[in-house]
C-alpha cells in the first residue's frame, strides 16, 4: 500500500510539497539542491540499518513527520500579530497482502500531534483559516480503517474511520497552498460537519473505474465530525437522528489534450438538521455541486520547468441554511523553477456568503462581509530528500469578520523522519 494523494491529505498537507510528471502523481520532490548519502536518502533517520526495507518487505511502512511553521499578519485585519504552529504527523501503512497473505488487502491507521496559536482567529478575523495545520485539537487519531482492492485495482473499497477530503474536491495542483481554502472546498466545510481534516469518522468508501480512463467514486460518512477542541481526540463523532448523514459522489474523467489531466464533477448532500436563517426553524438537508479541472500544460524534464493549472467551484442552491452558497478558487504551479526540486505557485479563492445568513448574522449585531478573497504566493524547494522550506505570501481581501485587508506572510518547514 503507498500512501496516495487521496488516501494521505495529511501527509501531503505536512510535506507542502507538489510535484506532477508523467509517471505518477505520488512522486514527492527528491533532492538534489545537496546530494550525498545522508541528503538525498528518503527519511532524516536514513534506512534503521536496513530495517526499513525489512519492514517494507514485510508489508509494513511506518512513518513520521514534523511541520513546524511561522505566520504573522504585517498589516490589516483585526490585528497584527504572529503565531508559531507544528504538526507532528505519525502512521502506519500495512499492506495485507504481504503481511497475511489477504490479496488487495491493506490497512492504514494515523495519528497526529499539534501545538500553536490560532493567527485566523487572534489577528485576522476572516472566515477561511490562514494555515492549513490549524487546529483545536491536540493530540488526534485520525484515519484508521481497512482496504480491499479487487478487479485489478479498477475497484477499492475501504471502511473505517475516514475522511472526505482525502478522497472528494482534491486538486492535486492546490495542494502545495498553505491556506485551508485550497483544502476542502469551503462550501463544503463552512456548511455541513461532515469528517474532514481534523476529524475523520465512521465511513464506507467506493471507488470503480468501469470504463479506462474514468472512474466514479462515492462514500457516506457520519453527518457530524464531533467538536474541534482539545479534548476531542478523534471519537466524539455523532450520526443518524438530528445530526445523520453526509453521502458524497464524484466522477473523475483523464484526458489528454495539451497535456494531461482530470475533471472532476461531483456533489454532496447532508441528511443532518440545520437552521433555517429567516425562521429559525430547523430543515433537513443541505446539498452542492462541484467541479474540479487539475490539468499539467507542461513536465519537468530537460531542465525546462512544469507547469500545472487548477480550477475548482461550485454552488448550493438552500440559500436558507447554507452560509457559504458559492465558492471558487484557481491558480498555478511551477516546478523545477531554479531547481529540480522546488515549486511555484500563486492561487487565488472567492467565497460567497448566503443573502439569508449575512441578513441573520446582522440582524443579530455582527458585522460581515458579503465575500472574502484569497490571494497567495508560495514557493517550496526541497534542501533534502527529508527536508523542504516554504516561505509563504497571503493577502486576505474582505475578511469576514475584521473588514480590513490583511496582509500575513510566513514560512513552512516539513521534515520526515
Amino acid at each position: 500500500m503507498k500512501r496516495t494523494i487521496p488516501t494521505a491529505i495529511i501527509s501531503l498537507i505536512a510535506h507542502g510539497l507538489l510535484a506532477q510528471n508523467a509517471d505518477s502523481d505520488e512522486q514527492r520532490l527528491s533532492s538534489t539542491v545537496l546530494d550525498n548519502d545522508w541528503l538525498g536518502s528518503g527519511a532524516l533517520t536514513g534506512d534503521w540499518g536496513g530495517q526499513r526495507d525489512s519492514l517494507k518487505e514485510l508489508g509494513l511502512e511506518p512513518y513520521l513527520e514534523l511541520t513546524p511553521q511561522f505566520l504573522a499578519n504585517v498589516d490589516g485585519g483585526a490585528d497584527t500579530g504572529s503565531a508559531w504552529e507544528a504538526l507532528v504527523d505519525l502512521g502506519l501503512e500495512a499492506d495485507m497482502e504481504k503481511l497475511v497473505g489477504w490479496t488487495g488487502g491493506s490497512f492504514f491507521v494515523s495519528a497526529f500531534y499539534f501545538h500553536g496559536n490560532d493567527l485566523s482567529s487572534d489577528y485576522v478575523g476572516d472566515f477561511n483559516a490562514i494555515s492549513n495545520l490549524y487546529t483545536n485539537t491536540d493530540f488526534n487519531l485520525f484515519n484508521i480503517y481497512v482496504g480491499q482492492s479487487l478487479l485489478d485495482d479498477k475497484l477499492f473499497i475501504k471502511l473505517g474511520q475516514i475522511a472526505a477530503d482525502d478522497d472528494f474536491m482534491v486538486a492535486d495542483s492546490s495542494l502545495l497552498f498553505v491556506n485551508s481554502a485550497f483544502g476542502p472546498l469551503s462550501l463544503e466545510s463552512g456548511n455541513i460537519a461532515a469528517p474532514i481534516y481534523p476529524l475523520a469518522a465512521p465511513g464506507a468508501f467506493v471507488s470503480v473505474e468501469a470504463v479506462e480512463n474514468i472512474r466514479f467514486q462515492t462514500a457516506i460518512y457520519a453527518g457530524d465530525a464531533g467538536p474541534n477542541q482539545s479534548n476531542n481526540h478523534g471519537f466524539k463523532w455523532r450520526t443518524g437522528g438530528s445530526v445523520g448523514w453526509a453521502w458524497f459522489a464524484e466522477t473523475a474523467i483523464d484526458y489528454e489534450l495539451l497535456g494531461s489531466g482530470v475533471f472532476k464533477l461531483g456533489g454532496y448532500y447532508a441528511t443532518s438538521e440545520f437552521t433555517d436563517f429567516n425562521t429559525g426553524a430547523t430543515e433537513r438537508g443541505l446539498g452542492a455541486v462541484y467541479g474540479v479541472i487539475d490539468h499539467q500544460f507542461l513536465k519537468p524534464q530537460g531542465g525546462h520547468p512544469g507547469l500545472s493549472v487548477f480550477l475548482r467551484g461550485g454552488a448550493s442552491p438552500d440559500d436558507d441554511v447554507a452560509t457559504v452558497t458559492a465558492y471558487v478558487d484557481g491558480g498555478f504551479a511551477m516546478q523545477s523553477i531554479c531547481f529540480e526540486n522546488d515549486a511555484l505557485g500563486i492561487g487565488c479563492s472567492q467565497t460567497w456568503f448566503g443573502d439569508d445568513y449575512l441578513n441573520a448574522t446582522r440582524a443579530g449585531g455582527t458585522a460581515v462581509t458579503s465575500s472574502e478573497t484569497i490571494i497567495e504566493a508560495t514557493y517550496s524547494v526541497a534542501l533534502a530528500q527529508w527536508c523542504s522550506l516554504q516561505p509563504d505570501l497571503q493577502y486576505i481581501i474582505n475578511p469576514h469578520y475584521s473588514h480590513d485587508n490583511a496582509l500575513v506572510l510566513g514560512a513552512r518547514c516539513a521534515i520526515v523522519f
